[in-house]
């Protein structure tokens, strides 16, 4: 069975839940109540991978600290494969602070501290991609990771004729600090591109998600997938226009972690052999029925959840 690695974060969510003075409050807020979550876009997507079945492993970099223990017993309890995991006696694994308030818990701000993640090497980068087969699924997360070492990993990886999926939920150039130049050889690198609609503002100002995901797929001629939230997704894998698959309807509690359950849906089928469709609408149905609950992959749907709603029934 081929493993579906997944390169970048994987966190601790500590989610703060404090009085609403309203959006113009400025002074200190009190936590009156915390929760410890798992997070990280990577690891996120492979939970969703897990639970769908599919055969895991994350690979990354800790500290060995508090943090980091709970993110290995967060992952191993979705079945992730930890074992390629580096780790630093100096460095502090990755958390996430955000903060919540009101009846609805509306998200006042958020911080991610990546730390460890910053200092990966070519000795790194070499013990992380050695396991990898040609048949394999490497999904490449662009975020906290620093360009060199995301270009280094991706470099390794075509090498080794893995499959290479790239992740962009944050804007590369402004948040990432990628060069257009150094983006653009991700690009190539990569066999599917999945951005969301507002990721690549900087380098496409203005563009609609279809119009994004035409545009890609005619400069690197290779499947395109843009997540667009309420409007569902839309692909491109040939010349003309996009096609939408649109959003599955649920009842929604909190959107955290959607992009990454649709990221883990659409991997699942695309490494199911289903056609690219047909696996995008894996990932929005994955993506709606992790919105139904509190948390970044406390709703993520299991196998049988994904087929009832693909059937249309409820529950």
């Amino acid at each position: 069975m081929a493993t579906v690695y997944g390169f970048g974060t994987a966190a601790v969510d500590f989610r703060i839940r404090t009085a609403d003075f309203g959006d113009l409050y400025k002074d200190k807020l009190l936590a009156q109540t915390i929760a410890e979550m798992g997070g990280g876009a990577v690891a996120n997507f492979l939970s969703q991978v897990s639970r769908l079945g599919g055969k895991t492993a994350f690979l990354g970099k800790l500290g060995r600290d508090v943090p980091g223990k709970k993110i290995v017993s967060l992952l191993e309890a979705e079945g992730i494969d930890c074992s390629h995991i580096l780790y630093s006696d100096t460095l502090c694994s990755p958390f996430n602070v955000a903060a919540y308030s009101g009846e609805g818990m509306r998200r006042r701000c958020g911080f991610l501290l990546p730390n460890s993640l910053a200092s990966l090497d070519g000795e790194d980068i070499s013990a992380l991609t050695e396991a990898i087969r040609p048949e394999d699924l490497v999904m490449v997360e662009i975020g906290e990771i620093p360009p060199a070492a995301v270009l280094s990993f991706m470099r390794k990886v075509r090498a080794k004729g893995a499959k290479l999926f790239i992740d962009v939920d944050l804007d590369p150039i402004r948040q990432c600090g990628f060069t257009p130049k150094e983006f653009d050889e991700v690009c190539r690198l990569s066999d599917v591109l999945i951005p969301n609609v507002v990721s690549l503002g900087a380098l496409y100002p203005d563009m609609t998600a279809p119009a994004l995901a035409e545009t890609l797929f005619k400069i690197y001629e290779k499947p395109c997938v843009v997540s667009a939230g309420r409007d569902g997704a839309f692909f491109a894998d040939r010349p003309g226009p996009a096609q939408n698959v649109p959003v599955y309807e649920v009842e929604v509690v909190d959107t955290v972690g959607a992009g990454d359950a649709f990221h883990g849906g659409f991997v699942y089928g695309m490494l199911s052999g289903l056609p690219i469709g047909e696996a995008v609408r894996c990932g929005c149905v994955c993506g709606a029925l992790n919105c139904r609950t509190f948390g970044a992959r406390e709703g993520m749907a299991r196998r049988e959840d994904l087929d009832r709603a693909l059937k249309g029934e409820n529950g």
